[in-house]
């Protein structure tokens, strides 16, 4: 284009030197000059059109590594990231940080509330970052920091400036708040044969580890190693018995404490082993919470309740059958929906139901507590507060709570007659509970002399193996035919 524009300037000097200029040269001339400037516009349009796509090359690099919503690193990033940490050598961690709350603030206010909330703590958590650490978002409510440092000091001043950072409420549209998290953390101390996968995996299973012992950090070691690996092969189990419909539910009868009469049962689920064992709801049901089957496993336990109810009625027509539930029904929607599915076929079974929710968890979300509990007494159900005296806020929920009985957890029980703290908060317990008009079962019941004990004074009904273990529901409904054996074994307390 230099060139053209030489020759062309060098053309027109020759044209002004000359006393006649021929027609033949203005046609040129004109040609030169037309043409310069369509290459000069076809130069600049150029330009402007590899600027452009270089533009476009740079944000789809940029949206490619960044979360649209929180203006984050993303997933992608952090991979990225660790892979080049890891072929460099460098020692780092990773740490994986989850929201405890945040599906109850979406579920209750909405997922547009939510995604301010996510904006609101990006902001907060990137503040917190220590020099050398690096936030990204994994999506929902996941976040990964990557830490230069492997010392417990250097991972828990993390953690303590993500603690402080958060102590305050975020303040979303003029609401405060609280959001309270869960973190994990693996370890690649620059030597070992490692890779992203597997680090990200083990910061998930220290993160989880963490929720279900309500701390704010775990760090991945082999004991937890171990437990994910037996952890593993339950879940694993766990869905292949729900698809082969090998569960079952067992029913644990309930007396009355004065009479010895047969008050209802407790339904509790067991698992059937290839060799010929039982495994115990303590073994697969923290697995279950875990790995998303706890509400898989609270409808099958329902389900197979409202199907058995009509041979246990036939047994007693009084009887109550009593059904956990896990703080992770709170939100469940389906769970509300397949009440009323099953109550449309069955409209007296809600009398004959009570579900019974633990004190821990009624403690974690008393808001959404409350609601599912109304909702619960509105279909007819009636509602149980159970491991009752382990929480700070025991008497106060029976305050607030629209509950009309509570069981008095084992711990309590199992000492009453030997240690006096026990037997006090038994027997405030008991005054409180009838104060309020709420009746008391008393679990755990596996002695003679405990029996006497609560029958003295006034509680109204036992559960224990002492008086029946948990049995199928063929052997259960023989049970409580035969009540008589009941008295007959309670007239010794």
């Amino acid at each position: 284009m230099i060139f053209f524009i030489l020759g062309y300037s060098a053309f027109t000097a020759y044209l002004f030197e000359r006393e006649q200029v021929e027609l033949l040269n203005v046609g040129l001339a004109s040609i030169l000059f037309f043409g310069s400037i369509f290459v000069l516009i076809v130069n600049h349009m150029a330009h402007q059109s590899l600027t452009t796509l270089a533009k476009l090359v740079e944000d789809e690099r940029f949206h490619a590594q960044t979360d649209f919503l929180t203006k984050l690193n993303n997933r992608e990033h952090c991979v990225n990231s660790i892979e080049a940490k890891i072929s460099q050598g460098h020692a780092f961690a990773v740490m994986l940080v989850d929201l405890n709350n945040f599906k109850q603030i979406n579920d209750s206010v909405g997922h547009l509330f939510g995604d301010k909330v996510l904006i609101a703590l990006s902001h907060r958590l990137t503040e917190a970052l220590l020099p050398g650490s690096a936030l990204f978002r994994m999506g929902g409510d996941e976040f990964v920091i990557l830490i230069s440092g492997i010392t417990e000091r250097t991972i828990y001043a993390q953690n303590n400036a993500l603690i402080k950072a958060l102590d305050q409420p975020l303040q979303i549209d003029d609401v405060a708040v609280d959001v309270y998290y869960s973190a994990g953390v693996s370890l690649y101390r620059g030597s070992e044969l490692s890779d992203c996968t597997t680090l990200l995996r083990d910061a998930d299973i220290a993160m989880y580890s963490a929720k279900r012992s309500r701390q704010s950090l775990v760090i991945f070691d082999e004991v937890l190693h171990k437990g994910c690996d037996q952890e593993f092969h339950i879940s694993v189990g766990l869905k292949e018995a729900f698809a082969q419909h090998t569960l079952k539910v067992f029913y644990q009868p309930m007396i009355k404490a004065k009479s010895a009469e047969v008050h209802g049962v407790e339904a509790l689920a067991r698992w059937p082993q290839a060799n010929g064992t039982i495994m115990m709801p303590e073994h697969f049901v923290p697995v279950a919470e875990s790995s998303n089957l706890i509400r898989q496993l609270s409808l099958f336990v329902i389900k197979r309740v409202f199907a058995d109810l009509p041979a246990l009625l036939a047994c007693d027509e009084n009887l109550v059958v009593h059904i956990n539930l896990s703080s992770y029904d709170f939100l469940n929607k389906e769970l509300i929906n397949l009440l009323a599915s099953l109550l449309s076929d069955n409209q007296i079974a809600a009398k004959h139901i009570t579900f019974e929710l633990t004190e821990s968890m009624v403690v974690a979300d008393m808001t959404q507590t409350q609601a599912l509990i109304e909702v619960l007494i509105d279909m007819g159900f009636t509602v149980s507060i159970d491991d009752f005296g382990t929480g700070f806020s025991s008497f106060k929920l029976l305050k607030e709570l629209p509950v009309s009985q509570i069981k008095i957890d084992r711990s309590f029980i199992e000492a009453c007659v030997k240690d006096e703290k026990s037997q006090i908060i038994v027997e405030t317990t008991m005054f409180m509970a009838k104060r309020l008009k709420c009746s008391v079962v008393a679990e755990g019941v596996n002695h003679d002399n405990v029996a006497s004990y609560l029958t003295a004074i006034g509680c109204d009904y036992l559960q224990g193996f002492n008086i029946c273990e948990a049995l199928p529901l063929e052997e259960c409904a023989k049970w409580i035919k035969s009540n008589g054996l009941v008295k007959s074994v309670l007239k010794k307390y």
